[in-house]
């Protein structure tokens, strides 16, 4: 299941982790660079599964409207594409 965030605001990477443990979380406005992790941004939609909502096209519309678009996992278990289980790190 996904939902749109309500009330979105500017959150740092420590606050987005905290707040949407075991989510996948679809941020816009993002404040990184290449090489550079990401420091802030606007989480938009928040969902059980990665990808959730995508037949529906609402991460193609919000790519449209908003600038420097992510994502960000932090769901238990997924495997990435090498197939290995991801391991979160604390920051």
């Amino acid at each position: 299941m996904y939902k749109f965030v309500e009330n979105p605001t500017r959150m740092t990477r420590k606050e987005l982790r905290e707040t949407f443990d075991g989510k996948w979380v679809f941020v816009v406005e993002g404040d990184y660079d290449i090489n550079k992790p990401l420091t802030t941004a606007i989480p938009m939609i928040v969902a059980d599964d990665a990808w959730e909502g995508i037949e529906e096209g609402i991460y193609d519309k919000l790519d449209d409207k908003y600038r420097r678009t992510a994502y960000l996992s932090y769901l238990k278990d997924e495997l990435n594409v090498f197939g290995f289980t991801e391991v979160l790190q604390d920051e």
